[in-house]
């Protein structure tokens, strides 16, 4: 499995699932995990560097932080999960 590292206050992981779409984790430096940040969905198709971003609940806070500090970008696209409408999303700096 490929695996990349984005240097932030914390890391940021990127692997993916088994369906092939990008799974996005932060982690902090000490290696301990901290949140997963995207969510998979086989009826949504997704070019390579895009991801399903999981905005609610406990994420809240974080990506809001990610996404101001321009780590993240929505690309204009959404997707709904369950009751939530959830952008998709790249790593700024991948793309």
């Amino acid at each position: 499995m490929m695996q990349n590292q984005i240097e932030i206050k914390r890391n940021l992981i990127t692997k993916r699932y088994l369906n092939g779409q990008l799974a996005v984790y932060v982690q902090e430096k000490s290696d301990e995990p901290i949140a997963e940040l995207s969510i998979t969905d086989n009826s949504v198709e997704l070019d390579w560097d895009e991801f399903i971003l999981k905005d609610y609940s406990e994420n809240e806070d974080l990506v809001n932080d990610l996404i101001n500090s321009k780590v993240i970008k929505s690309i204009n696209r959404f997707v709904m999960i369950g009751s939530h409408l959830c952008p998709i999303c790249q790593i700024a700096s991948e793309s």
